[in-house]
Protein backbone atom coordinates (compact mmCIF):
# COMPACT_ATOMS: atom_id res chain seq x y z
CA UNK A 1 0.00 0.00 0.00
CA UNK A 2 1.48 3.32 -1.28
CA UNK A 3 2.15 5.50 2.36
CA UNK A 4 3.02 1.66 3.99
CA UNK A 5 6.64 2.82 5.15
CA UNK A 6 5.61 6.51 6.56
CA UNK A 7 2.90 4.31 8.32
CA UNK A 8 5.03 1.95 9.87
CA UNK A 9 7.44 4.84 11.05
CA UNK A 10 5.05 6.99 12.50
CA UNK A 11 3.54 4.28 13.93
CA UNK A 12 6.21 3.27 15.68
CA UNK A 13 7.27 6.63 16.82
CA UNK A 14 3.33 7.28 18.42
CA UNK A 15 3.83 9.91 21.11
CA UNK A 16 7.14 9.11 22.43
CA UNK A 17 11.16 10.69 20.81
CA UNK A 18 13.10 7.53 19.37
CA UNK A 19 17.18 7.51 19.17
CA UNK A 20 16.99 8.07 15.86
CA UNK A 21 19.84 5.82 14.72
CA UNK A 22 18.47 2.88 17.03
CA UNK A 23 15.11 3.12 15.24
CA UNK A 24 16.71 3.07 11.84
CA UNK A 25 18.76 -0.30 12.85
CA UNK A 26 15.60 -1.22 14.13
CA UNK A 27 13.77 -0.51 11.10
CA UNK A 28 16.22 -2.19 8.55
CA UNK A 29 16.78 -5.07 10.70
CA UNK A 30 12.82 -5.58 10.57
CA UNK A 31 12.63 -5.92 6.53
CA UNK A 32 10.69 -3.90 4.69
CA UNK A 33 7.59 -5.99 5.03
CA UNK A 34 7.66 -6.33 8.98
CA UNK A 35 4.92 -4.59 11.38
CA UNK A 36 5.13 -1.93 13.60
CA UNK A 37 5.31 -4.53 16.29
CA UNK A 38 8.29 -6.36 14.79
CA UNK A 39 9.96 -2.92 13.99
CA UNK A 40 9.33 -2.04 17.72
CA UNK A 41 10.55 -5.49 19.02
CA UNK A 42 14.04 -4.59 17.31
CA UNK A 43 14.29 -1.58 18.50
CA UNK A 44 14.16 -2.48 21.85
CA UNK A 45 16.60 -5.12 21.69
CA UNK A 46 18.96 -2.22 19.95
CA UNK A 47 18.09 -0.55 22.88
CA UNK A 48 18.48 -2.80 25.60
CA UNK A 49 21.65 -3.48 24.33
CA UNK A 50 23.10 -0.12 24.51
CA UNK A 51 21.60 0.23 28.10
CA UNK A 52 24.15 -2.79 28.79
CA UNK A 53 26.81 -1.78 27.49
CA UNK A 54 26.79 1.56 29.40
CA UNK A 55 25.99 -0.14 32.47
CA UNK A 56 28.81 -2.44 31.68
CA UNK A 57 31.07 0.73 30.86
CA UNK A 58 30.24 2.38 34.35
CA UNK A 59 30.91 -0.67 36.26
CA UNK A 60 34.44 -0.55 34.48
CA UNK A 61 34.80 2.55 35.39
CA UNK A 62 34.00 2.32 39.12
CA UNK A 63 36.41 -0.58 39.25
CA UNK A 64 39.19 1.41 37.51
CA UNK A 65 38.05 4.05 40.25
CA UNK A 66 38.52 1.36 43.06
CA UNK A 67 41.80 -0.14 41.87
CA UNK A 68 43.10 3.70 41.41
CA UNK A 69 41.84 4.07 45.08
CA UNK A 70 43.62 1.57 46.86
CA UNK A 71 47.07 2.54 44.36
CA UNK A 72 47.06 5.63 46.07
CA UNK A 73 46.95 4.03 49.88
CA UNK A 74 49.15 1.91 48.70
CA UNK A 75 48.01 -1.36 49.31
CA UNK A 76 48.26 -2.40 45.79
CA UNK A 77 51.00 -2.08 43.11
CA UNK A 78 51.16 -2.20 39.70
CA UNK A 79 54.21 -3.16 37.49
CA UNK A 80 55.75 -2.36 34.29
CA UNK A 81 53.71 -5.32 32.18
CA UNK A 82 50.43 -3.71 33.81
CA UNK A 83 49.94 -6.35 36.11
CA UNK A 84 48.30 -5.39 40.11
CA UNK A 85 49.99 -7.24 42.56
CA UNK A 86 49.76 -6.51 46.35
CA UNK A 87 52.03 -4.25 48.13
CA UNK A 88 53.35 -5.35 51.68
CA UNK A 89 50.69 -3.13 53.26
CA UNK A 90 48.16 -4.35 51.56
CA UNK A 91 49.29 -8.24 52.84
CA UNK A 92 49.29 -6.77 56.17
CA UNK A 93 45.36 -5.71 55.05
CA UNK A 94 44.56 -8.68 53.71
CA UNK A 95 45.76 -10.29 56.69
CA UNK A 96 43.98 -8.12 59.55
CA UNK A 97 40.77 -8.91 57.66
CA UNK A 98 41.43 -13.03 57.75
CA UNK A 99 42.01 -12.55 61.69
CA UNK A 100 39.02 -10.75 62.61
CA UNK A 101 36.16 -12.21 62.93
CA UNK A 102 34.82 -14.76 60.27
CA UNK A 103 32.33 -17.63 60.24
CA UNK A 104 34.05 -20.83 60.20
CA UNK A 105 31.28 -23.51 59.01
CA UNK A 106 33.21 -26.45 60.04
CA UNK A 107 32.31 -25.18 63.41
CA UNK A 108 28.69 -25.14 62.89
CA UNK A 109 27.56 -28.19 61.73
CA UNK A 110 23.72 -29.00 61.88
CA UNK A 111 22.74 -31.50 64.19
CA UNK A 112 18.67 -32.01 65.04
CA UNK A 113 17.20 -31.63 68.51
CA UNK A 114 14.11 -32.98 69.87
CA UNK A 115 12.44 -29.08 70.53
CA UNK A 116 11.78 -26.57 68.34
CA UNK A 117 14.06 -23.23 68.79
CA UNK A 118 12.99 -19.90 67.96
CA UNK A 119 15.83 -17.32 67.68
CA UNK A 120 14.47 -13.65 67.49
CA UNK A 121 16.43 -10.39 67.10
CA UNK A 122 16.61 -6.60 67.06
CA UNK A 123 19.87 -5.81 66.20
CA UNK A 124 21.14 -2.10 65.28
CA UNK A 125 22.02 -0.65 62.03
CA UNK A 126 25.56 0.14 63.60
CA UNK A 127 26.23 -4.08 63.71
CA UNK A 128 24.83 -4.74 59.93
CA UNK A 129 28.01 -6.96 58.80
CA UNK A 130 27.20 -8.76 62.90
CA UNK A 131 24.07 -8.97 61.53
CA UNK A 132 24.78 -10.80 58.13
CA UNK A 133 27.48 -13.01 59.96
CA UNK A 134 24.47 -13.71 62.54
CA UNK A 135 22.01 -14.58 59.41
CA UNK A 136 24.95 -16.87 58.23
CA UNK A 137 25.18 -18.87 61.20
CA UNK A 138 21.51 -19.71 61.74
CA UNK A 139 21.37 -20.53 58.00
CA UNK A 140 24.40 -23.30 58.45
CA UNK A 141 22.93 -24.32 61.72
CA UNK A 142 19.87 -25.20 59.66
CA UNK A 143 17.67 -22.70 60.72
CA UNK A 144 14.29 -21.50 58.62
CA UNK A 145 13.79 -17.73 58.06
CA UNK A 146 9.93 -17.15 59.13
CA UNK A 147 9.68 -13.46 59.59
CA UNK A 148 12.04 -10.59 58.81
CA UNK A 149 13.91 -11.18 61.92
CA UNK A 150 12.96 -14.55 63.72
CA UNK A 151 14.19 -17.68 62.52
CA UNK A 152 12.53 -21.49 63.61
CA UNK A 153 14.63 -24.60 63.55
CA UNK A 154 14.97 -27.92 65.48
CA UNK A 155 18.64 -27.58 66.18
CA UNK A 156 20.81 -28.08 69.20
CA UNK A 157 22.53 -24.97 69.88
CA UNK A 158 26.30 -25.32 70.36
CA UNK A 159 28.10 -24.13 72.84
CA UNK A 160 30.61 -21.69 70.65
CA UNK A 161 27.46 -20.11 69.04
CA UNK A 162 26.53 -18.24 72.25
CA UNK A 163 30.60 -17.22 73.30
CA UNK A 164 30.81 -15.97 69.35
CA UNK A 165 27.18 -13.91 69.40
CA UNK A 166 28.90 -12.58 72.89
CA UNK A 167 32.50 -11.96 70.99
CA UNK A 168 29.90 -10.37 68.12
CA UNK A 169 28.64 -7.81 71.24
CA UNK A 170 25.26 -8.73 69.80
CA UNK A 171 23.83 -11.32 72.66
CA UNK A 172 22.11 -8.53 74.06
CA UNK A 173 19.74 -8.21 71.10
CA UNK A 174 18.88 -11.92 70.49
CA UNK A 175 15.77 -13.90 72.31
CA UNK A 176 16.33 -17.22 72.31
CA UNK A 177 13.45 -19.31 72.79
CA UNK A 178 12.64 -23.37 72.79
CA UNK A 179 9.30 -24.77 72.63
CA UNK A 180 7.90 -27.22 74.97
CA UNK A 181 4.58 -27.64 74.24
CA UNK A 182 2.83 -27.33 70.96
CA UNK A 183 1.05 -24.25 69.71
CA UNK A 184 -0.40 -23.41 66.03
CA UNK A 185 3.28 -22.96 64.38
CA UNK A 186 4.03 -25.83 62.87
CA UNK A 187 7.63 -26.82 62.15
CA UNK A 188 8.46 -27.55 58.82
CA UNK A 189 11.15 -29.93 57.31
Amino acid sequence: MKGEIIYKILNSLGDGMLDYVDFTNAFMKAGYGATGNKINYEFSKIQNRRISLEINRQKINNLKKYLQKLKSEGLILESNSKQIYLSNKGKNKLNNFQNSFSLNKNLYQPKTGDRVIIISYDIPVAFNKERNILRDMLRTLGFNLVHKSVWVGKVLLPVRFLADLSRLGILEYLEILEVTKNGTLKYKN
